[in-house]
């Protein structure tokens, strides 16, 4: 099963109306070629869940631990954003993130959003 990609949403001054999609067993990935990138996660499961972040941090065959954040019953949180030399994938995933959860019960749902600026 391959990651499904999940598109950055631009931030404006216009103002901006954020689309979500759920929470997927595959995972997710998104583009972050900047580190300008974070995710809003809502949760309104009736349980929690653990958002996890994957490391793309390889040195001397050594990986860095990847990122568990936890996102309780009926709760929201902004993760990141994500640092390119330690969270972009170094395999097939280049200039990406890739995202997985403990669970994708109804009621989870991400967006990822990107932040404008030089």
């Amino acid at each position: 099963m391959s990651r499904v990609a999940l598109a950055r949403q631009l931030l404006s001054d216009t103002g901006v109306s954020i689309a979500y999609s759920d929470a997927v067993h595959e995972g997710h990935k998104v583009e972050n070629t900047d580190g300008k990138v974070f995710l809003h996660v809502r949760n309104y499961s009736e349980g929690d869940i653990n958002v996890i972040i994957l490391s793309g941090y390889v040195r001397a065959g050594l990986k860095l631990a990847d990122r568990f954040v936890t996102v309780g019953a009926r709760e929201e949180k902004f993760i990141g954003p994500f640092e390119p030399d330690v969270y972009n994938q170094s395999d097939g995933g280049k200039d990406h993130i890739y995202i997985d959860y403990s669970a994708t019960p109804e009621g989870v749902e991400v967006a990822a959003i990107l932040f404008p600026g030089k």
